[in-house]
């Protein structure tokens, strides 16, 4: 079974909104937290804006910095992004056709209770840091980036 989450950050112009992605797999914060500050410390270079824009792009099968252009997808239609994880493609399931991404989930804080997670990550550019919340929106704590 997997263990669902999000990851994203405070909407730049309303606080009380994130913008988020999907995560699929691996998802529980020992394994997220460790693989958002290797990917932030390697293929981001420690810098959290271009961290942010990389994990914004797609929605994500798994976040691991280990990842290669040679490893194979877990689904039909995802892609390896090397040094980052390997991204979940959005299928038709009449046509069996590649569809485009979907956008970044917007949502009240408050009600990420009624998305498919167990887990929400939020990052803050300004302090290097990221915060774990439970599916529901609730603060568990915040951590640096540098670990």
């Amino acid at each position: 079974m997997s263990t669902h989450a999000y990851i994203g950050i405070r909407h730049p112009e309303q606080s009380d909104l994130v913008q988020l992605r999907y995560i699929h797999t691996d998802g529980y914060p020992a394994w997220t937290i460790h693989a958002v500050r290797q990917i932030w410390a390697t293929t981001a270079a420690r810098d959290t804006r271009r961290l942010i824009t990389l994990l914004l792009t797609n929605d994500w099968d798994c976040l691991n910095a280990d990842t290669t252009a040679a490893d194979k997808p877990s689904f039909i239609g995802g892609q390896p992004i090397p040094g980052v994880g390997t991204t979940i493609a959005v299928t038709d399931f009449a046509t069996g056709r590649l569809l485009p991404p979907h956008p970044v989930t917007v949502a009240a804080l408050t009600q990420t209770g009624d998305l498919d997670a167990q887990w929400i990550y939020l990052l803050d550019a300004t302090a290097d840091t990221i915060a774990t919340h439970t599916g529901g929106g609730a603060l568990v704590g915040t951590e640096p980036l540098a670990s």
